[in-house]
């Protein structure tokens, strides 16, 4: 089988009610130690679009400063927690981007530190926004510490969505490359942001646990999660490429600074979204989160409101349970400072159907849509593909799976799977396959993908089905132009009889006589004879010559053959030019095309494969003679 390199997978902060706060807010505010209720934090507060005369600069804020910020630790209710300020971090992870650290007191706070889903949390001093709760500092710390990002830091977020032309229409980035930096390393004792915690929906514990490191590595943390009955995300809503949310345009959306809010990967059958708090609104555009979430620039994936269900105190990282619930809007933009949302718009993602079988029930489709995005879309995809396995019954032990289905693209053809994987690495042999697959797609230099849907059909049976070439017989030692042969191939099945497969190649009538080199192999050995030989068959030079490759990959159930000659020859973009008379050979290999030609000594004069029931291994070299 052609070998694809895969790539395969937080908020808190608050303080102290000023003084003068405290004494102008007797009557609406609690006490310390108190929670509020919605209507006495809302009372606080400014309207939900605020002017700039009601943000507090960075410059004002001093230490010893009190405030408060708003966040929801239970249900939709938003509560209060107090901040203190001590002080600010100037030119923290970069030039001119600032850290208000505070210390954070409270009701569920104290006992838990800052918490992950708190990210966002619009914190106020003297009735104006300073910024977002959105970093906590330590691993153990003895007092929750917090960092808060200036909301003039967040403000600047709609400047690069202005730059953008259709905010969201480019394909996100987010390769685990660019993921990293230490975000979630248990062995800092620094600044670091709060973590995300991802709600799983419809997700066996296996596969959770199967994920989790990638996705902790990332700054998430998977938790066990749900939707909230009667909200929009239960079902299939494959096709989703634009439009408005029912509900959720304008002043109707029940988001406000300091409610809890979900940006949703997955959607429909299965869910996955990372929840955290809403910091700023103005009519329908949407600020939270204070830090980067999937560090993708430019996005298109749902917004949501959320419930929270508890809080659970943890040492290494308390975090929030909680609920999705309806759609309410887009999150266009993942921003080093936050996330930009729009209320009312419906995201654009990519449209799933999954279908699996097996020998012991029916076959069961499921749908659902997964985000577009670079190093995200085939984390995703394997996530579910993986689920829908192991839920099935699937954990352990030796299988064979069939992978069959295709990607359809917009304004190029579709790309095919077509596979089989046995034994009890089958299901990551799987996972490679379809993350290779779909990483070229979104991730090439020739073409910019849009994907219109996906498909993926899955049989599993609770065997293994491997073979290994024990033997080749040729009909002939000697041919001649023309001549067909006859190839038989003994396959030795994992604790099975032998079996043969029979072949039949045809001698092209402009071979040359003299030796010829037959291999007869796997996928894996023949495409380990090409690459060391003439890597460049498998180096696209354009779109086309991308999906090509791409649909022509060799699959574990084939045996292949192919006969080999040696001559003089070359690889013209892409394309193999063999037994070249010296004249043209000297004029292409000139330097006017110095790196669009690459000589090659090896022509391949015949080629042939069968299908076989098995994933198979091994190798057979044979020499033939060519009489002419």
């Amino acid at each position: 089988m052609y070998t694809i390199q895969a790539m395969v997978v937080p908020f808190l902060f608050a303080g102290l009610l000023s003084s003068t706060l405290q004494a102008a807010a007797q009557s609406t505010l609690p006490a310390a130690g108190q929670s509020a209720s919605p209507v006495e934090a809302q009372s606080t507060l400014p309207a939900a679009g605020q002017s700039a005369a009601e943000f507090m600069d960075i410059d004002d804020v001093r230490t010893g400063m009190r405030g408060y910020g708003l966040t929801v630790f239970q249900d939709t209710r938003i509560d209060t927690f107090e901040i203190e300020v001590l002080g600010v971090i100037k030119n923290q992870f970069y030039t001119d981007h600032d850290i208000i650290m505070v210390g954070v007191s409270g009701p569920y706070v104290d006992d838990a530190g800052v918490i992950a889903g708190m990210s966002g949390s619009p914190v106020y001093i003297d009735g104006k926004l300073v910024g977002a709760l959105a970093y906590r500092f330590g691993m153990f710390p003895k007092k929750p510490i917090g960092g808060v990002t200036p909301i003039d830091h967040m403000l600047a977020i709609r400047e690069a969505v202005d730059s953008e032309a259709v905010p969201g229409s480019n394909l996100p980035d987010g390769t685990s490359e660019s993921m990293d930096g230490g975000r979630n390393d248990p062995g800092s004792s620094g600044l670091k942001p709060i973590a995300v915690p991802m709600v799983f929906s419809g997700f066996h514990p296996s596969t959770v646990s199967l994920f989790e490191n990638e996705l902790r590595r990332r700054g998430l943390v998977p938790v066990a999660g749900g939707s909230v009955a009667g909200s929009a995300i239960g079902g299939s809503v494959a096709g989703a490429s634009g439009g408005s949310v029912a509900g959720a345009s304008g002043g109707t959306s029940a988001l406000e600074p300091g409610s809890a809010v979900s940006a949703q990967l997955i959607r429909g059958d299965y869910n996955l979204s990372g929840t955290g708090t809403v910091t700023w609104r103005e009519e329908d555009a949407i600020l939270a989160f204070g830090h980067p979430f999937l560090w993708t620039g430019a996005l298109n994936i749902p917004m949501n409101r959320a419930e929270v269900i508890t809080v659970i105190p943890d040492q290494a990282g308390s975090t929030k349970i909680s609920s999705v619930a309806d759609e309410v809007g887009s999150v266009l933009w993942d921003h080093t400072n936050g996330i930009y949302g729009q209320l009312g718009d419906t995201a654009r993602m990519i449209p799933v159907e999954l279908s699996y079988g097996d020998a012991g029930r029916a076959p069961r489709t499921y749908r659902f849509d997964v985000m577009m995005a670079n190093g995200w879309t085939p984390l995703l995809v394997n996530m579910a593909v993986a689920n829908t396995i192991l839920a099935n019954g699937h954990m352990v032990g030796e299988r064979t799976i069939t992978l069959g289905g295709r990607i359809s693209l917009r304004d190029h053809p579709d790309v095919v799977f077509d596979d089989q994987f046995s034994g009890q690495a089958s299901l990551s042999a799987l996972a490679r396959d379809v993350n290779g697959v779909l990483n070229f797609v979104l991730d090439n230099r020739f073409i910019t993908p849009m994907i219109e849907s996906l498909r993926i059909e899955i049989h599993s049976s609770d065997e293994r089905r491997t073979a290994v070439i024990e033997d080749v017989w040729f009909g002939a030692e000697t041919v001649e132009p023309g001549d067909t042969l006859e190839v038989r191939v003994y396959l030795r099945p994992y604790r099975g009889d032998r079996v043969v497969r029979r072949m039949v190649v045809t001698i092209p009538k402009t071979i040359s006589s003299g030796p010829v080199q037959v291999l007869v192999g796997s996928a894996r050995a023949v495409t380990r004879h090409d690459l060391n030989t003439v890597p460049q068959r498998y180096r696209p030079t354009d779109g086309p010559r991308l999906i090509e490759l791409l649909n022509n990959r060799r699959t574990g159930n084939r045996v292949y053959l192919k006969m080999f000659q040696g001559g003089a020859g070359g690889m013209v973009k892409g394309r193999e030019m063999p037994g070249l008379p010296p004249s043209v050979l000297a004029v292409m290999d000139s330097e006017r095309t110095k790196g669009s030609f690459v000589p090659i000594r090896e022509k391949v004069v015949a080629e042939e494969t069968v299908r076989t029931d098995y994933v198979v291994a091994g190798q057979n070299w044979s020499r033939l003679t060519v009489k002419r």
